[in-house]
């Protein structure tokens, strides 16, 4: 009773230290360390690692040894590509493997190789998905205990949360200085349009009004001419300075509201476009910019990247929520990690407190699904 007590002491101990470590903003790859550090010394390893998986592979984002190992640095990539391996079934299941010797596969054929000869590990639930494996090693076979395992897992359910935390923080500041570029940005690109457009061509204007009172009294007729001139200037800096208006925000939305504003893009784009759902009460003018936004870049993309035909816009309301899905039936392939355009939308979607999903797989089209919160 006193062991169990103990080991249960150790863990909220180990646990304790991983939260302090979350609360002073520590960095990811801080937490996965720690996370690492204090499953090996819990289960006294040789050696621990955070794995993280990725859509298409897995990677080492915590390491630890005890100074006698060689240890498995941060950013190796683990080869889990046999589903049916003892060793994809117990990192992506939990379990121990007490004997390397025999096994196949190339992750087997690696930790032989860097002296490791059992393991036990622990899947890592994050957020409702798969977030990753918590993994113990041992240079010697059939090291760990028989409750090892059990261990292991309720560790790992206990510091799932503080992963979450720690990537999720990390993402918001990536949001936040994501935002601020473009805001900077931005501003640049309407400095430049002011000053390389509608500013230079007021300048001109007040020139030639100058001329023109300058010669008014020795020739009417040629000043006449010139402040005809100043007129048709002035229309076009009017006519540019709308135009810079209507980047910042449409002047359809703010005058008539998100159904005639998307049905104008709707118009705009080369190809078919059904809207449907649209509420017929106006909401917060952030969530109907955001919601304006997110169909203008799809439409973008569509017409631009995916040679699209046709696109559907649906847009349902609850109570607290707002939901837009763009659909098109261009080439797919699309990803928040390639390109500005749609990763500026997720900085968006996410300031306003809700999410963007994208759904690309190629030549199947892409839907572009983004959800606000209402209220």
């Amino acid at each position: 009773m006193a062991s169990k007590a103990n080991r249960l002491a150790e863990e909220q101990a180990a646990l304790r230290r991983v939260a302090t470590l979350v609360a002073s903003s520590a960095l990811p790859k801080q937490v996965f360390q720690l996370v690492a550090e204090e499953a090996g010394r819990l289960l006294k390893a040789r050696t621990a690692a955070t794995v993280r998986f990725d859509p298409d592979s897995a990677a080492i984002a915590g390491s630890w040894n005890d100074g006698e190992g060689a240890g498995i640095e941060v950013g190796t990539l683990v080869p889990y590509s046999d589903s049916d391996s003892p060793v994809y079934r117990a990192t992506h299941e939990g379990g121990r493997i007490d004997d390397y010797v025999d096994l196949p596969g190339e992750a087997a054929r690696l930790t032989r190789l860097a002296g490791y000869r059992s393991a036990v590990m622990a899947p890592i639930t994050a957020g409702g998905r798969l977030w990753g494996t918590l993994a113990v090693f041992s240079a010697s076979t059939d090291h760990f205990p028989p409750d090892a395992q059990e261990r292991l897992a309720d560790f790992t359910n206990l510091v799932a949360l503080a992963l979450e935390s720690a990537e999720a923080y990390d993402q918001l500041t990536a949001s936040r200085a994501r935002i601020v570029e473009a805001s900077v940005a931005e501003r640049r690109r309407l400095e430049r349009n002011l000053h390389d457009g509608a500013q230079q061509r007021l300048v001109t204007l007040a020139v030639h009004l100058r001329i023109a009172h300058e010669t008014l009294r020795e020739d009417p007729a040629a000043a006449e001419a010139m402040l005809g001139s100043v007129g048709e200037d002035l229309k076009l800096a009017l006519e540019e300075l709308r135009e810079l208006a209507r980047g910042l925000h449409p002047a359809v939305l703010t005058d008539r509201g998100l159904d005639p504003a998307l049905q104008s893009l709707a118009n705009r784009a080369p190809f078919r476009v059904k809207i449907v759902g649209v509420p017929s009460l106006r909401l917060d003018e952030g969530v109907e910019a955001a919601v304006y936004y997110v169909v203008a870049e799809s439409l973008t993309n569509a017409a631009k990247h995916a040679d699209a035909s046709e696109a559907r816009v649906e847009i349902s309301k609850t109570d607290d929520a707002i939901v837009v899905g763009i659909r098109d039936d261009g080439r797919g392939g699309a990803s928040l990690d390639r390109g500005s355009g749609l990763r500026g939308l997720a900085d968006r979607i996410e300031a306003l407190g809700g999410r963007l999903e994208l759904q690309s797989p190629s030549a199947g089209g892409t839907l572009v699904r983004a959800t606000l919160p209402l209220g």
